[in-house]
């Protein structure tokens, strides 16, 4: 299929998009833009295919279960729109080339080409479920080029995202629906679908939910503030997304869904009301604007309302006319929005009554504009006139009355009149109008920019000759709109003297009689101007939902912890407690199982009730953490008791992970425990020895009572001969659940993310406040030493010399546990083990590192934590991708020999969780454990008059080492709390002179500190 070349030469360009830019910069639009020519080029085959009257149509099976397929179907509307994505994007980037600052602008290109694929697939895809899932990707790529823009442009985007939103969420309920009520997620067997005729009331509400979500993102009233606040972007996002793509993607969803809605009255009425109205608002909002660009905003959104009034209609005629007017649009909007750029660069300003008189330093943006903008006010011989008579000659076959067409071309024509004021101000403004200023501070016409902002419009003007030609685009698109129909619309400049010519005849001379009258006409518009817009009305609601939302949150919103976890435990003891008594007193239970307890048991029930009790009545923060690793310990005793080696391996390393990472936390708490008041502690030891009553009664109560479940026997059977592996626990994990394990890996991966992205949202002086406010300082042993300089003296006032025997141990013990861990990880298809317990033992290195150093310090490069977390990740999701492709479901793992030697894809997925777990890992040791010296025996600070003080070493703080997770080695712990990028004086790395410790260094003996590992 010749169509499906032009999908993957996008695909591929959004792979391909870091690496040209960071090739290229600046300059990487010639290519990318080219690229969009060669996709053009690529589609004219499935072009000539549609207009010969085939229909190219192309399908793989996608989600088989759910009769989904990545299916795709070349019609006439798929072809108009298709073009317009790829050629008018094409100009917008060679334009971009010049108006985009120098640099790589890597945000700007890649969201473009990830836009414009995702449109593409919008229009050509024949599946309702790709179509949503294009549909929002084009909605969050909009939105993210929005926010690009920086602080001007993070509200703007966020309430575009909420509009848009909204959209989405109806077109979703209104996909579901049709897939319901038709059976088929084929968009052309859904909307052909026989089922709209006979449930009429079915049809309109499907209908509205479709009509609501067109009109959100084709800025229909009330939905249409959205466009004009997103003015907030760079002009060529402007010029392609709000121009000629997104809003366009509004306009492409109702003509795609017309073949099923036309006749419905409702879409109809909804429609061609929202649309004339949106036309007035649009025109007088837009005559409102003393910004320049903001005025092309509110006439996009004028121009679309009368493409949606026409698309309402429904007929033949305006369904053809719908998609005439999009492709003028398309052309002297795109057009006419970049030289709004171009009399930016000349005249420094964008504010009428600012902007320079440029028409005789620019006369050649002056004709370009006065070109664009008579072709939108619909002036002959124009392709915008001829346009804009077609929409009136539909509007005129409005459903119902005769009297209702004439009314509805009345408004559009009085609407019109309003298009004509904003044409002329766009140019008398911009041009005419403005204060004379010297030519030398002026800029000068760019001449990239200049070509390509006129060429969309200059290509406009031969196309107005060229009707007949035109039709043979526009007819099938029309034709595709209403299956089993053969429009014939006459486009045509001339089509004798009619009430549309006179209607164009009259609004021509109300023109000519504003420009007349400019200046008054200009002054009452002003004046005119809402004392509120469309952004402060989406605040307000915002606001109040806030308002609603807080007060619901009232009864949960508290930041303590202790109250939402007497709740659940609350709920959680009636819950088993009364369940507990209804099976007791209802029914008698089975008998338990044989040899379920032994001596060892009661033994391992009194120390863990010892440790609990000790943990529950400890002042002290040290004291709970022992007694709390002593269940952990006995709990792991109990586990191999019983005979499960892998979950005694996950336990025991899990264990001593934890307990390594809350000692590390104790350094930011105090060393006590608060004491609450005897009446609430005796409150709580009531909750908890009845939640221990509770689930310690259903335990008994329903474990223990019954044989081996087929499942678990299918397991024991089934899987050695299915997996080739003999490890169940591993096997179950690795290839039967492995969509669950893959959920808790993300889980887990997101948990080291967060850490990161909570840390680098707080200032580095609340992290680690200064030594002298840090309540609780244990003071320094001051006793009779050696002198400065000795031995002794060092053994008890510095660290390093303590930590050289633990450093010598490691070098040793280092390569055993890596060596076992790799062990580990391999047997683990067959024998206890796999990536998790290895993942462990492997971490175990790092924590021996850690706790081998003389001072805080990370361990192992910065960005290393981050970079293992979401590599492990990757592969998994990649190891599942390949299971979809070469067996078939997703993470289904692929069987083979090598050397005689079995081999599984699940082995690799055992390398993502490996990677990840290690990353956490690192994350957890790196900056759950750094402190401001710490005030540990390690540290560097010290007591002076009563204070305790920082010294003048200064070590890597919490902040620092965040920031440096993200962006590397850094001077210093960055002052941002909302992600901004590094500057070029943040990034400093100082080398040491330190030599290494080895076996035949002396650094005890000279006093001199080696250079430690990681440094």
């Amino acid at each position: 299929m010749t169509g499906l070349v032009t999908l993957v030469l996008l695909a591929g360009l959004v792979a391909l998009t870091p690496v040209i830019t960071a090739l290229a910069g600046r300059a990487s639009g010639w290519l990318i833009g080219a690229a969009y020519v060669a996709a053009a080029i690529a589609f004219i085959p499935a072009t000539q295919a549609v207009l010969a009257g085939d229909t190219p149509e192309w399908a793989l099976p996608w989600m088989p279960a759910f009769n989904v397929d990545l299916a795709f179907r070349i019609d006439g509307i798929g072809v108009v729109f298709t073009h317009i994505a790829l050629l008018i994007g094409a100009a917008v980037l060679f334009y971009s080339t010049h108006y985009l600052d120098k640099g790589r602008n890597l945000s700007f290109y890649w969201l473009m080409v990830a836009f414009t694929f995702s449109m593409v697939a919008l229009v050509l895809t024949n599946d309702l479920v790709v179509l949503f899932i294009a549909w929002e990707l084009t909605s969050l790529a909009s939105f993210m080029l929005i926010a690009r823009s920086g602080s001007s442009g993070q509200a703007p985007s966020f309430r575009t995202l909420l509009i848009t939103f909204v959209g989405g969420v109806l077109l979703l309920v209104a996909v579901g629906f049709i897939i319901a009520f038709t059976g088929t997620t084929n968009i052309v067997a859904a909307l052909t679908d026989p089922f709209w005729a006979a449930n009429p009331a079915a049809t309109t509400a499907v209908a509205l939910l479709v009509a609501i979500a067109a009109m959100t993102k084709s800025a229909q009233f009330p939905f249409h503030t959205w466009l004009p606040d997103a003015m907030a972007a760079a002009t060529p996002v402007s010029a392609y997304l709000h121009a000629a793509a997104v809003v366009k993607a509004g306009i492409f969803l109702l003509i795609r869904f017309s073949p099923a809605f036309h006749t419905t009255p409702a879409w109809n009425g909804l429609l061609i009301t929202a649309g004339l109205i949106t036309t007035a608002l649009g025109g007088w909002f837009a005559l409102n604007q003393a910004d320049l660009k903001k005025l092309m905003a509110y006439s996009t959104v004028s121009q679309l309302g009368l493409i949606v009034a026409a698309i309402g209609v429904g007929s033949e005629l305006a369904l053809a006319a719908a998609v005439f007017h999009v492709i003028a649009h398309a052309l002297f909007k795109s057009g006419l929005f970049m030289m709004v750029g171009v009399v930016d660069h000349i005249g420094h300003t964008r504010m009428f009554g600012r902007i320079p008189q440029l028409f005789r330093v620019a006369p050649i943006s002056f004709a370009v504009t006065i070109i664009g903008t008579a072709s939108m006010a619909g002036i002959p011989p124009l392709l915008g006139f001829a346009s804009k008579e077609t929409v009136f000659m539909a509007l005129r076959e409005t459903p119902g009355a005769a009297a209702l067409g004439w009314l509805a071309l009345i408004a559009g024509a009085a609407a019109s009149v309003l298009t004509f004021a904003y044409c002329a101000k766009i140019v008398f403004g911009s041009f005419v109008d403005g204060p004379e200023v010297p030519a030398e501070k002026l800029g000068h016409e760019d001449t990239v920019m200049l070509t390509f902002a006129a060429l969309p419009i200059l290509a406009s003007v031969p196309l107005a000759f060229m009707l007949p030609t035109l039709e043979k685009l526009v007819v099938p698109a029309a034709a595709a709109a209403l299956p089993g129909t053969d429009p014939h619309p006459h486009l045509a400049l001339w089509h004798g003297i009619s009430p549309e010519l006179i209607a164009s005849a009259l609004i021509i001379a109300a023109g000519i009689v504003i420009i007349l009258i400019r200046q008054r006409a200009w002054e009452f518009f002003t004046a005119a101007t809402l004392p509120f817009n469309g952004a402060d009305v989406i605040d307000v609601i915002t606001r109040l939902l806030s308002r609603l939302g807080a007060r619901a949150t009232r009864l949960i919103g508290d930041e303590r912890g202790a109250p939402h976890a007497a709740a659940i435990v609350g709920l959680m003891t009636v819950v088993s407690i009364g369940g507990l008594a209804t099976v007791l007193a209802d029914h008698e239970l089975p008998a338990a199982q044989a040899n379920l307890s032994r001596p060892i048991d009661f033994v391992l029930l009194g120390l863990i009730g010892f440790s609990v009790i000790a943990v529950c009545f400890s002042r002290s923060r040290m004291t709970a953490t022992v007694a709390l690793s002593a269940i952990g310990i006995l709990a792991t005793i109990q586990i191999m008791a019983i005979g499960a080696p892998d979950v005694t391996l996950t336990q025991l390393l899990v264990e001593a992970m934890t307990i390594i990472v809350i000692m590390l936390v104790l350094q930011k708490l105090p060393r006590t425990f608060w004491k609450y008041p005897k009446r609430m502690q005796i409150r709580r030891g009531v909750l908890a020895i009845l939640a221990g009553i509770g689930v310690g009664g259903m335990t008994w109560a329903m474990a223990g009572r019954r044989e081996r479940s087929d499942i678990a026997m299918w397991y024991l059977n089934e899987a050695p001969e299915i997996s080739g592996g003999n490890n169940i626990v591993n096997v179950i994990l690795v290839e039967f659940r492995a969509l669950d394990t893959l959920g808790e890996l993300t889980v887990l991966g997101m948990a080291g993310i967060a850490i990161v992205a909570v840390m680098s949202t707080v200032r580095d002086k609340y992290i680690d406040p200064p030594a002298s406010e840090v309540p609780e300082m244990p003071r320094r042993p001051w006793i009779v030493l050696r002198p400065r300089g000795s031995m002794a003296h060092r053994a008890v006032s510095l660290a390093w010399p303590n930590v050289v025997a633990m450093q010598l141990m490691v070098r040793i013990v280092g390569p055993i546990l890596a060596i076992t861990s790799a062990l580990i990880f391999w047997r683990g298809h067959n024998e206890p083990g796999g990536g998790f317990i290895a993942a462990l033992v492997g971490s175990a290195i790092v924590g021996l590192l850690y706790m081998s150093t003389s001072k805080d310090r990370a361990i192992g490069p910065p960005r290393a934590p981050l970079f293992l977390i979401g590599g492990g990740m990757l592969v998994a999701v990649l190891t599942g991708i390949a299971g979809l492709i070469f067996a078939g479901s997703f993470l289904e793992p692929i069987h083979g020999y090598i050397l005689g030697e079995h081999f599984s894809t699940s082995l690799i997925f055992d390398v993502g969780v490996y990677m990840a777990v290690v990353g956490l890992i690192l994350v957890s040791f790196n900056l759950l454990g750094t402190s401001d010296s710490a005030f540990t025996p390690a540290g560097d600070d010290v007591l002076y008059l009563g204070e305790m003080h920082r010294d003048v070493v200064d070590h890597e703080r919490t902040r620092e080492r965040t920031d440096e997770m993200v962006h590397g080695e850094l001077a210093g712990p960055m002052e941002n709390m909302r992600g901004e990028p590094p500057t070029a004086e943040d990034y400093f790395r100082e080398d040491s002179d330190h030599t290494r410790l080895s076996r035949s260094s002396r650094h005890i003996g000279s006093g001199t500190q080696m250079k430690e590992r990681g440094e």
